[in-house]
């Protein structure tokens, strides 16, 4: 809890976390796990050997903040304006750097092997991918990988899982419109591409509530527009940024095409020019589901089954541990952190968590990867 505290007061953001990798570099060194840096520029991943040969087991956390001025009012505050740890990415490493203690113990009663991935840029979605191209899944692979964050609106105590989709995918897009500018009072003689931005901002609900099975889920989001330069003048040029999520690889695919083809037509029809770029930012998150069995039940043996619960339907959030989900069979869980009485959540400015969360955490994930190397025997 100390170690948090200390990382909660010195949040770094996407790959700037220079601060961060040098502590949890040094903890593993402390605890003899044998230690590589600088993977995609701030990872830092520990190996831990056991006795005998054996499968090899993952276990991610996640060491980014968030762009946000902390309110929190925790006397152990951010001591850098304008950062935050607002999602608990600080929790998430002291529980591995906790599971590694543990395991490090235990490692003359273990087969197989353990790999500690400590992932930079979670928050942009971009850290997993670029660990992946720095060949974190390689030299050795892994057999399992588990991740899990924490809920600071779940109750203290309580571990929850989702069967099979766990989160959404995301894509983020950027679409430029281009006119023709012109004195607002002289509209004729110019293209107005504010129009066209508020024409193209409505039709694009149609992706979702004309195209898509209502039985899957999907959302289209503009959540940031700029152009214009006066009242007086029409806008010649309006920039778009949205994001799409769905559930399902299919929806994916069609709320692109869609979106690329809504697009196309207004702009033909307001005689607008336009950009339009997407980038596929994460797949659907997917439990797998023999691994999920085995942790639900490690969770159930350290908690007692009245304290695991089904999450029910999947989060339309994203979550770039789906990437290692996508290559390696995995679970995911949430474990609570309520503050009983405080109304916060993920990404807030006065996002707390029950500090308790830290030994459950340590406990379940340290137990979970128990049973999957016992499995092997």
């Amino acid at each position: 809890m100390a170690l948090r505290r200390k990382l909660h007061q010195h949040p770094e953001l996407a790959f700037e976390e220079h601060v961060t990798a040098g502590i949890v570099a040094d903890e593993l060194k402390k605890t003899g796990l044998q230690v590589r840096t600088g993977i995609a520029g701030t990872g830092v991943v520990g190996l831990l050997d056991g006795a005998s040969a054996g499968r090899r087991i993952g276990v991610r956390a996640d060491m980014d903040a968030l762009p946000i001025t902390e309110r929190s009012g925790v006397p152990f505050s951010s001591q850098v304006d304008g950062r935050m740890h607002a999602c608990g990415h600080d929790v998430h490493t002291v529980i591995v750097l906790g599971v590694a203690r543990v395991l490090s113990a235990l490692r003359g009663r273990m087969s197989g092997g353990v790999k500690l991935i400590f992932q930079p840029a979670e928050e942009t979605l971009a850290g997993a991918a670029a660990m992946i191209d720095d060949g974190v899944l390689d030299n050795p692979p892994m057999d399992i990988i588990l991740g899990f964050h924490n809920s600071p609106q779940m109750q203290t105590g309580l571990v929850g899982f989702h069967q099979t989709t766990a989160m959404a995918s995301s894509a983020a897009f950027d679409i430029t419109l281009k006119g023709k500018g012109a004195h607002a009072a002289h509209p004729h003689s110019g293209v107005d591409a504010l129009v066209g931005a508020a024409q193209l901002i409505t039709t694009l609900q149609t992706v979702i509530s004309r195209e898509i099975a209502p039985a899957i889920a999907a959302v289209v989001t503009i959540g940031q527009i700029e152009g214009g330069v006066a009242r007086n003048v029409i806008a010649e040029r309006v920039t778009l940024r949205g994001t799409a999520r769905t559930l399902d690889a299919g929806a994916a695919k069609q709320v692109e095409t869609s979106v690329r083809r809504i697009v196309a037509g207004v702009c033909a029809s307001l005689r607008l020019e336009y950009e339009i770029t997407w980038k596929r930012q994460v797949p659907v998150l997917q439990n797998n589901a023999a691994v999920l069995a085995s942790v639900v039940a490690s969770a159930r043996d350290v908690r007692g089954t009245e304290h695991i619960i089904d999450a029910g339907a999947a989060s339309m959030g994203s979550e770039d541990f789906a990437w290692f989900a996508e290559r390696v069979p995995a679970a995911h869980l949430r474990i609570g952190s309520k503050i009983d009485g405080l109304d916060t959540a993920i990404h807030r400015d006065n996002y707390a968590c029950n500090e308790d969360v830290i030994p459950i955490g340590v406990r379940v994930m340290t137990r979970s990867v128990l049973d999957l190397l016992a499995a092997n025997d």
